[in-house]
């Protein structure tokens, strides 16, 4: 199991905040997308669009450089990137009341059953 930290980033085209949303413990980063993608409501909650995003089936290039390499999925897309906020295609410009983008960072590897427990006892994490 590994800890990772929820990260969510507020930007609005004069100001932008991130903050930590909270903490989650799970196998790997598909299953930290897919909590995500269900858009939580138990101590983490998060509104996003990326069920509706992955419904579209749209493919996205993946470039080395300027060069085409392959295409991708969203959901493809989001766990390479770990989230919206290191998405480069994000648009803030019209975004008059801001937008509001989740990510997540690896913490640690290998927690073995004692730490799941205190961070789950001391809820500062959710295992997922």
């Amino acid at each position: 199991m590994k800890l990772y930290q929820i990260d969510v980033l507020h930007a609005a085209p004069k100001d932008s905040h991130i903050s930590i949303e909270g903490y989650v413990i799970a196998e790997n980063d598909e299953q930290v997308y897919e909590y995500l993608k269900s858009e939580p409501e138990d101590g983490i909650t998060i509104f996003n669009s990326w069920a509706n995003k992955e419904k579209k089936g749209e493919e996205f290039e993946i470039y080395d450089d300027y060069k085409v390499i392959g295409t991708e999925t969203y959901k493809q897309k989001i766990i390479r990137l770990k989230g919206e906020i290191e998405d480069d295609s994000v648009d803030f410009e019209d975004a008059y009341y801001g937008v509001t983008l989740y990510g997540w960072t690896e913490v640690k590897e290998h927690l073995n059953e004692v730490e799941i427990l205190v961070l789950t006892d001391l809820k500062i994490a959710i295992k997922i």
